[in-house]
């Protein structure tokens, strides 16, 4: 096509009354207005839904890049209006507006070409590869159809879009969603499971639960004030047994006795005795060549390590004794503590099999023979309900509470008064031969957090709706023509396997002197890739990214609790989206540059001279509509 057509086609277009419209400044106006009002609102949006739903409601919708596109025809026709371009004005003004379309179109580009997502890495584990990205993901597996997936996006008010994938309809969504577990009929084997629903009317509560023989973890349930129970017997004298008032225990050396050995002196501590004493004076022991301290420290009836690894005891009860114990050895033989004197604590254990655990800075340990002995109680609850089923299938409660011991036959719907303040305990099923039913419930919308999402989904108008938990696949009756069929579901995250590795080394935290207020925080990470054989080691913190294959890493953020992670943002986009954001940016900065400084620039250099140095108001400047070539591609080419 020659250049005279172009210029031709190129005047009667921007010229014509359509393409005066286009390229208006009318419409100009209310297009930028449109637009920074919907980026002013999109930021106050975001705060309270998040990036990903703003991502998708505006930024990746079709009417927000409908007014991006119409803003960059705007820009592009009212450009081709001035054509030619000649003087300093005019190629400046069409330089910053190409380059304003060149960045529009990067934009669009970012938006919808770019992957982005968080990398979870810990120092305690190995090399993570796999991104979780926005977005979740839902799997869908029909008899006799090839699995499909779709991306979903679930929005603030909790629409589902898609709202079908394949023959699998959604039909709502859950942020809050617990899996509960329940027993049915249809049992291979003798397994009795009791459902029993607890009300009381004072505090306005009413409670069900379920209890069964079999997984032995449903057979007793702590409920705050009592525990409740089932147990089948199989004779008259176990029955008799079980629904009798428990015997309470004599208690006497109940926290146990440690025996100490230290160079053939030998003492035993009674621990109860040496942390209820008034004087609490330590246990010394002696000898020529020094003196041995010990002292009874802690004690933990039934030890558990709490959340932060901490001793704590889970109830009262003696099920799991422990006890801490400090030793110093001296030299000085006086029994003090001195400078040169060692120091450690023992852990000891009154289970059998459970060794005693050392904690001290000491390189050579204290010579010590220790070891722990405490008869853990066979004392129940304080309170309790108990479901006994005989050799013949019969039902019988016995209660603990407070107010004394009750016992006697039940049956199904029978309902007993415990004694624990208003609460009354209704036998509400019973099922012989139970089997164990999981089912994912969704809680109220003002309960607290405390489950996972879940969707809410149905195979068909012949089926009932299914709630699905995140992050757990899950198999639910469908139809298949005139045959029922297992359809598996999975609703997940959105992942993506990366071209490398990552691995956490040390996780550094730096804090202002004097202080414990925190002043940086930095990822001393190693990027692997095992198809080049490369290792690379780097150092990542805020503000401060790293990149590798492509891949831009920056610290997203920390666990403050667990100093062994870090949150780590990874992003990859196409070189030449990244190309056209600079040249834009470069093309609006020498715009701009060209319309102020043109014309003196022109005057220094001959090639140039003709195309920027002509007044704007003469018919070389653009007011002549004789057709010809393009003057600025021209200059370009050195013509």
């Amino acid at each position: 096509m020659s250049s005279s057509f172009t210029g031709s086609f190129v005047n009667s277009f921007a010229k014509s009354s359509f393409g005066k419209t286009l390229g208006s400044i009318k419409l100009a106006v209310p297009l930028l207005i449109a637009i920074a009002a919907i980026l002013i609102g999109a930021t106050f949006y975001e705060a309270e839904v998040g990036s990903a739903v703003v991502q998708q409601e505006i930024y990746k919708s079709p009417w927000f890049g409908g007014l991006m596109f119409l803003l960059a025809l705007n820009l592009g026709t009212s450009t081709l209006s001035r054509y030619p371009w000649r003087g300093a004005r005019k190629v400046g003004f069409a330089i910053t507006h190409w380059g304003l379309v060149v960045i529009i179109a990067g934009s669009a580009a970012v938006i919808h070409l770019s992957v982005e997502g968080m990398l979870l890495a810990r120092t305690d584990a190995g090399p993570v590869g796999t991104l979780r990205v926005e977005g979740d993901l839902l799997e869908v597996v029909a008899p006799g159809e090839a699995p499909q997936q779709a991306s979903l996006f679930i929005k603030a008010d909790g629409t589902v879009v898609p709202s079908k994938v394949g023959a699998l309809s959604i039909l709502g969504y859950s942020n809050n969603a617990i899996n509960t577990v329940h027993f049915e009929p249809g049992g291979r084997v003798e397994n009795p499971a009791v459902r029993l629903v607890l009300k009381s009317d004072r505090m306005g509560q009413t409670l069900e639960r379920w209890l069964a023989v079999a997984p032995a973890a449903y057979s007793a349930l702590d409920i705050g004030p009592a525990e409740l129970q089932i147990a089948r017997v199989a004779d008259e004298e176990a029955l008799t047994q079980a629904l009798s008032e428990p015997v309470a225990e004599a208690q006497s050396a109940a926290w146990g006795t440690i025996s100490l050995d230290w160079k053939g002196k030998f003492r035993e501590i009674d621990v109860e005795a040496a942390l209820t004493q008034s004087a609490n004076q330590p246990i010394v022991l002696k000898d020529e060549g020094g003196t041995l301290k010990a002292e009874v420290t802690g004690f933990w009836p039934d030890f558990r390590l709490d959340g932060n690894r901490q001793p704590t005891t889970a109830t009262q009860l003696l099920r799991n004794p422990a006890v801490r114990l400090v030793v110093t050895e001296s030299s000085s033989g006086k029994g003090e503590t001195a400078e040169g004197d060692r120091q450690e604590s023992w852990f000891l254990f009154g289970k059998p099999g459970f060794e005693p655990v050392r904690n001290g800075e000491a390189d050579a340990p204290i010579s010590l023979g220790l070891s722990y002995e405490a008869a853990p109680t066979a004392s129940g609850p304080d309170a309790f309900f108990r479901i006994v089923i005989d050799a013949a299938g019969q039902l019988h409660y016995a209660a603990k509470s407070s107010k004394g011991f009750l016992s006697g036959p039940m049956a199904v719907g029978d309902t007993v008064s415990p004694g624990w303040a208003d609460f009354k305990v209704t036998l509400a099923e019973y099922i012989p031969r139970a089997k164990v039913a999981r089912e994912v419930v969704p809680l109220p919308k003002d309960a607290p957090p405390q489950g996972e999402p879940a969707l809410l989904v149905s195979t068909g108008e012949e089926t009932s709706p299914v709630w699905v938990a995140w992050g757990e696949p899950t198999a639910i009756s469908g139809k298949t023509g005139s045959r029922s069929d297992d359809w598996y579901v999975a609703f997940s995250p959105k992942l993506m396997q990366l071209p490398f590795s990552l691995k956490l080394n040390e996780f550094i935290v730096e804090r202002n002197e004097g202080s414990e207020s925190v002043a940086m925080w930095t990822s001393d990470i190693s990027l692997m890739d095992a198809e080049a054989g490369q290792i690379s080691d780097r150092r990542v913190w805020m503000n401060h990214p790293t990149w590798f294959k492509g891949w831009k890493i920056a610290q997203a953020s920390w666990n403050p609790g667990d100093l062994n992670q870090s949150t780590l943002q990874v992003k990859r986009e196409p070189w030449w989206v990244t190309g056209l954001t600079w040249l834009g940016s470069t093309m609006v900065t020498a715009g701009v540059a060209t319309m102020f400084y043109g014309r003196a620039v022109a005057k220094k250099f001959k090639k140039v001279s003709t195309l920027l140095d002509v007044p704007e108001d003469s018919p070389e400047a653009g007011n002549d509509t004789s057709p010809g070539s393009i003057p600025l591609f021209n200059a370009f080419l050195g013509r």
